[in-house]
C-alpha cells in the first residue's frame, strides 16, 4: 500500500510540476483569440473596405455588387482621365452577335476588389447570354467559353501587370516571415542555453545587461538578414530557371532599387524590434522544454502574416492602417511601397513610429532582461514581467 502511495505522491508531483494550469488556461484563450479572428477576418476586411466607384458605359444595366458603385457615363476615354480621382476604375461593356459580350476594366492601381468584380461579372454576363440567346449546339459551345475581362492598371505612363505586381509583395512577405522565425529559433536558443549552463553570472561580471542583450540583437539581425538575402537570391535563381526551361532567354529580372531599399530599412527596424522583444522575454523562460511560455515567441510571425491578410486589398483603409501601426508596419508597409498606392508622408510617418516603438521595446526588453536572466529554477510571474517592463520596481 505504501508503495503505491510513493508512486502517486512522485506521479502527482511530476504532473504538477509541469502542468501549468495558468498557462494552459493562457493557452487555451490565445488559440480561442487567434481562431475568432481568423474567422471574423473577412469580415472585418469587408466591413473596413472602401466602396469603389466604378464609371461604366455599358448596353445593359449592371448588377448591384458589394463594395462598388456604379456610375453610368458615355464616354470611357473621357473617365479615364479621371481614375485615380472622380473614379476608381473604368469598365466598358460591349454586346458582340457572335460571342455576347466583352468587358474591358481600367484601373488606375491594383487591388483585390477588381479580381471580384471579374469574377462576379463574368458570371452574371453568362447568365444573359444564356437568357438572350436560343439554346443551340454552337450556342451551348459559345456559352460554356468565360467572357474575358481585360484588366489595365495605369500608373502614369507606366502600365504593370496585376500578376508582377503580386509576386513582389509576395516575395517581401516571404523573406520577412523567415527573419522573424529565425529571430525565434536563434534568440531562444542563444539565451535559455547560457541559462541552463549557468554563465549568466560570469558575463554579467565583465559586460552590462545592456551591452549583452544589444550584442545579442545586433548580430542574430545580420544573421536574419542574411537569411532573407538567401531566400531572395534562390527565387530569383529558380524562377530565372523555370523561365530557361520554359524556353525563354535566360535574363535576370530588374531591381526596383526603391522597393529594395525601403523593405531592407524597414526589415532591419522591424527585426531589431522583434529581436529586442524576444531576447527580453527568452530571458524568463527557466527550461524552454518544459515552458508553457515557449508559444508566446510565435506571437510576432502573426505580425507578419497582418501582411498576407491585406496583401490582395493594399489599397483598403485596414491595409493603410497596419502600414502605420508600428508592430505591422515593417510587414506591411514594404507591401505598400512596392504596390505603389502609398505616398511619401506616409512612409517617414511610419518610420518614424517604428524607430520610436523599437526603441521603447528595447529599453523594456533591457529591463525585462536584467530580471530575469539571472533567474534559476522558477519563472517570474507575469505581474512581475509586467512590472519590469513598464520600469516599475
Amino acid at each position: 500500500m505504501q508503495h503505491w502511495q510513493q508512486i502517486i505522491r512522485i506521479g502527482g508531483f511530476e504532473f504538477r510540476r509541469f502542468f501549468k494550469w495558468k498557462q494552459e488556461i493562457f493557452s487555451l484563450l490565445l488559440m480561442a483569440a487567434l481562431f475568432g479572428v481568423t474567422i471574423g477576418w473577412g469580415v472585418l476586411k469587408s466591413s473596413l473596405e472602401e466602396t469603389q466607384t466604378v464609371a461604366v458605359v455599358a448596353p445593359v444595366t449592371l448588377p448591384e455588387l458589394p463594395n462598388i458603385r456604379w456610375q453610368p457615363v458615355t464616354d470611357a476615354a473621357a473617365a479615364q482621365a479621371e481614375l485615380g480621382s472622380a473614379y476608381s476604375g473604368v469598365l466598358e461593356v460591349s454586346a458582340n452577335p457572335e460571342d455576347g459580350y466583352h468587358a474591358e476594366l481600367w484601373a488606375a492601381n491594383s487591388g483585390g476588389w477588381q479580381e471580384r468584380l471579374q469574377t462576379q461579372l463574368q458570371g452574371w454576363l453568362q447568365q444573359q447570354k444564356l437568357q438572350a440567346l436560343p439554346l443551340s449546339d454552337s450556342q451551348i459551345a459559345m456559352l460554356n467559353q468565360p467572357v474575358e475581362v481585360t484588366l489595365t492598371v495605369q500608373r502614369g505612363e507606366e502600365e504593370t501587370s496585376h500578376s508582377a505586381s503580386q509576386a513582389i509583395p509576395l516575395i517581401i512577405l516571404v523573406s520577412i516571415m523567415v527573419g522573424v522565425f529565425g529571430s525565434f529559433g536563434l534568440m531562444m536558443t542563444a539565451i535559455t542555453q547560457e541559462k541552463q549552463q549557468r554563465v549568466t553570472e560570469q558575463l554579467l561580471t565583465i559586460i552590462r545587461p545592456a551591452e549583452w542583450i544589444d550584442g545579442k540583437i545586433l548580430g542574430i539581425t545580420l544573421h536574419c538578414l542574411k537569411s532573407m538575402a538567401t531566400v531572395l537570391l534562390i527565387i530569383v535563381l529558380v524562377s530565372t530557371l523555370m523561365m530557361v526551361i520554359e524556353g525563354g532567354a535566360f535574363e535576370l529580372p530588374g531591381i526596383n532599387w526603391t522597393v529594395l531599399g525601403a523593405t531592407t530599412l524597414f526589415a532591419i527596424i522591424g527585426l531589431v524590434m522583434i529581436n529586442a522583444l524576444m531576447a527580453g522575454f527568452a530571458a524568463t523562460i527557466d527550461d524552454p522544454n518544459h515552458s508553457g511560455r515557449t508559444a508566446i515567441m510565435l506571437i510576432p510571425a502573426l505580425f507578419v502574416g497582418a501582411g498576407f491578410g491585406v496583401m490582395d486589398n493594399l489599397q483598403g483603409i485596414l491595409a493603410q492602417v497596419l502600414s502605420w501601426f508600428p508592430l505591422t508596419s515593417f510587414a506591411v508597409m514594404p507591401l505598400r511601397i512596392a504596390d505603389g498606392s502609398v505616398s511619401g508622408w506616409e512612409v517617414l510617418i511610419s518610420l518614424i513610429l517604428l524607430l520610436a516603438t523599437t526603441y521603447v521595446i528595447r529599453s523594456a526588453a533591457i529591463r525585462l532582461f536584467t530580471m530575469g536572466i539571472t533567474m534559476y529554477g522558477k519563472e517570474p510571474s507575469w505581474r512581475m514581467m509586467g512590472r519590469a517592463f513598464i520600469g516599475r520596481r
